[in-house]
């Protein structure tokens, strides 16, 4: 009941109210409501001042935001030390110029096993036994809806992680969005 009761909230998402927002203040905001003393638990938050604002719906994106994080905890579950990182910065075309906005979320999880990797954007596909397999494609429902595309992928090196490169996007993204900047 719970799953066809999600699945229906899923399926009825309203359309997106699209007013200027921005994203590092949407990121505060959600990563204020985990705050808390886990002493197992390492966030690392690199928000980039000065970024343009995006279009989009605040309810759905912290929604999105929310997810995002959620998924990352859980996914640390049962290491013993758990690390969490959140990133925001411009994405830049070839010609250098701002072309957007993103958002991303890593942790030291130990990753999509390969058949999953490849389905997580499909309803009721989850690794976790509570877990109803709606998080992922609601994630990319609303990222389609404003226009940006979401990216899922297994980082290719243990933590310290690198600096996003945004120029080259040679950096394998866990989770992410992009916007198009107001």
């Amino acid at each position: 009941k719970l799953m066809v009761d999600e699945f229906r909230d899923y399926a009825r998402l309203p359309t997106a109210r699209l007013a200027p927002l921005n994203l590092n203040d949407l990121v505060t905001e959600i990563l204020s409501l985990y705050a808390d003393t886990d002493p197992n638990r390492t966030v690392r938050v690199h928000l980039t001042p000065g970024l343009p604002r995006i279009l989009g719906d605040g309810g759905q994106l912290r929604q999105v935001i929310h997810n995002l994080f959620k998924n990352a905890i859980e996914a640390t579950e049962k290491q013993p030390v758990r690390l969490l990182e959140v990133f925001t910065d411009a994405a830049h075309n070839t010609a250098g110029q701002i072309n957007g906005v993103r958002l991303v979320v890593r942790d030291n999880g130990p990753g999509f096993a390969p058949a999953m990797l490849a389905r997580v954007f499909e309803r009721y596909v989850s690794s976790k036994a509570k877990g109803t397999g709606l998080g992922l494609v609601i994630v990319k429902k609303i990222v389609q809806d404003h226009g940006g595309r979401v990216e899922v992928g297994n980082r290719p090196e243990p933590f310290p992680l690198p600096e996003i490169d945004a120029e080259n996007g040679s950096l394998l993204l866990t989770e992410s969005f992009v916007r198009r900047p107001l």
